[in-house]
């Protein structure tokens, strides 16, 4: 997760963190990340599949917290 991290340019306190976030949904990546994830991957990851991650966690958390 580091590499990627590094690669993407996510910097704080601890980048991997904040990437795991981003992967799951937890967190929301800036536009800049998204279409540069976008491009690595060659559009095999794509705005759309970074939405649908974020649904999905929020709906998870809610139906959690209900």
């Amino acid at each position: 997760m580091a590499g990627i991290a590094m690669m993407l340019g996510i910097g704080g306190k601890n980048p991997s963190r904040t990437w795991q976030r981003y992967e799951t949904g937890a967190s929301q990546p800036p536009l800049s990340i998204v279409a540069k994830v976008e491009m690595i991957s060659e559009g095999q990851v794509t705005t759309a599949s970074w939405m649908q991650a974020r649904q999905s966690y929020l709906s998870r958390k809610q139906a959690v917290s209900s």
